[in-house]
């Protein structure tokens, strides 16, 4: 009896499966249960019951998406990363802020399971990722801050654990794209995954610049006290397009730039470099627009590294020209708006905020000095205000990303965090003199000119942890190896004697 059950409720699976998934519910069984649940939704809302439907429909598609992470990871890791590009956007409609963050992260979760569930892997390349040096120093950050638990600066962990979480769903993540992303087919649509949906957020950051932002997006602005302030600089509003804030729209706009105009740079097909070059020029000025003067130094120093280590190529030569001049047509040409001028600020040594955050960092000097594991995960800041506000450093602002890991996990951390850098800058620069094949070449210097600006701009700002671009970063950490698997599997012999 129990057999005939199971092979009941299999039989109804499959059903269900083949109505919904094959036949997109046009069936005439399919059209019936739409019909029953509109006349249902209908019901509802006529007896003041109109938010069961929006539940139920809420609930399904989230089942949807946690059957895709689960049974169809490679799939669902693009609805994660489609997600997190829009997941604060409701928040400026509705003009609150929603717990969209929690959700995402909940998610990976799902996904990092869902790969053992459904992804098969080479048994001896198993355990290649976690053999390198990158693997090896995110392992020694995270037991560095599980030590950050019992330092005896900070009197709770309320700070710590969310920290803590965030920190192992990211290496997770790390984990899920090195095993999900194993074939040259899949990197290059990752590719242009990231691509075109950071040209589309940039697009819509140039509306809001050009158009003005939409009503509902002032509410929300509006909603937060001071808020309207802090970004009405120069005698406009700094734009953030879908984004959570300002300064993760113009990392994000900033770094892909590059990564895209690299890309473009090795493109031999006319369109598809010119339109390349197109996507470019709008996260150009999408980074513009988000008003973040730290981003300013980003295209600088992309090129640099990217200049550094292809400097025998003439379009590299030819690359850093152009791109000295656009430097210098900006900050000198005879042409005054809100936008330049606000880039011309950041190289002003009479900014008076730039010289307070100096000030800044002299003034809290002594502290770190004498703490060497800091004053603890979150007492820094609004959130130390918040959370611990006797704390010495409660309310400082650190004002970058840096500074906080010295003043909260101390200089010990600090130095743990510079040798991670260094490592990545290391490990990409190794792989690109050892690859042979010139496209897995291109993308390893594109990946590092991304990485490296991102890594300055940790001297004025926090510039990683915040989506979508932590799910790029730790993304493409793990690539960079998958990137060298390939092209030792091209450029073995036994694959020579294949193309023979």
């Amino acid at each position: 009896m129990r057999t005939h059950n199971n092979d009941t409720v299999t039989s109804l699976g499959s059903r269900l499966k083949i109505e919904i998934f094959q036949k997109k519910l046009t069936s005439p069984g399919g059209i019936a249960a739409l019909l029953l649940v509109a006349v249902g939704a209908g019901f509802l809302a006529a007896n003041d019951l109109f938010l069961v439907p929006f539940i139920i429909a809420g609930a399904l598609f989230g089942i949807t998406i946690i059957y895709y992470v689960f049974f169809k990871p490679l799939i669902g890791y693009y609805i994660i990363t489609f997600i997190s590009f829009f997941i604060f956007f409701p928040s400026h409609l509705v003009g609150r802020d929603l717990p969209g963050s929690t959700g995402i992260e909940l998610l990976i979760f799902f996904l990092f399971l869902g790969t053992f569930l459904s992804v098969k892997t080479n048994a001896e390349k198993k355990s290649n990722l976690l053999k390198t040096a990158i693997s090896i120093a995110l392992l020694c950050n995270i037991l560095f801050f599980i030590v950050q638990a019992f330092n005896p600066n900070v009197p709770a962990l309320t700070a710590w654990t969310p920290s803590f979480k965030r920190f192992i769903i990211y290496f997770l993540l790390y984990i899920c794209a090195y095993r999900l992303i194993d074939t040259p087919e899949k990197f290059r649509y990752f590719v242009r995954f990231w691509i075109v949906f950071s040209f589309i957020t940039a697009a819509y950051g140039c509306f809001q610049q050009w158009f003005g932002y939409l009503p509902m997006e002032i509410r929300y602005i509006q909603s937060t006290p001071g808020e309207y302030d802090l970004l009405f600089q120069g005698g406009q509003l700094r734009k953030f397009s879908f984004l959570s804030d300002v300064v993760s729209f113009g990392i994000l706009s900033g770094s892909m730039s590059i990564f895209t105009l690299i890309i473009a740079a090795h493109e031999k097909e006319k369109k598809r470099r010119y339109r390349l070059i197109f996507f470019s020029l709008i996260m150009i000025l999408g980074m513009a627009y988000s008003g973040t003067r730290t981003t300013n130094i980003l295209l600088p120093a992309g090129m640099a590294i990217y200049g550094f280590i292809t400097i025998q190529n003439k379009a590299t030569l030819m690359a850093l020209f152009i791109s000295v001049m656009v430097v210098m047509f900006i900050m000198f040409a005879p042409i005054y708006n809100p936008t330049i001028e606000r880039i011309r600020s950041t190289f002003d040594s009479k900014e008076e905020s730039l010289n307070l955050r100096d000030r800044n960092r002299h003034f809290i000097q002594p502290y770190i000095h004498a703490h060497p594991l800091g004053g603890g995960v979150g007492t820094s800041g609004v959130s130390g205000a918040q959370l611990f506000p006797t704390h010495p450093l409660a309310g400082f602002p650190p004002d970058s990303g840096l500074l906080t890991d010295a003043l909260e996990i101390g200089w010990i951390g600090l130095a743990f965090t510079v040798l991670f850098n260094l490592i990545i800058l290391y490990q990409g620069i190794y792989y690109y003199f050892r690859m042979k094949t010139k496209e897995y070449k291109m993308y390893t210097v594109a990946i590092l000119a991304t990485l490296f600006p991102i890594i300055v701009a940790q001297y004025a700002q926090v510039t990683v942890g915040q989506i979508p671009g932590a799910i790029f970063y730790f993304s493409v950490l793990a690539l960079m190896k998958r990137l060298k698997e390939f092209d030792e599997a091209e450029s073995s012999p036994a694959a020579s004697l294949v193309a023979d």
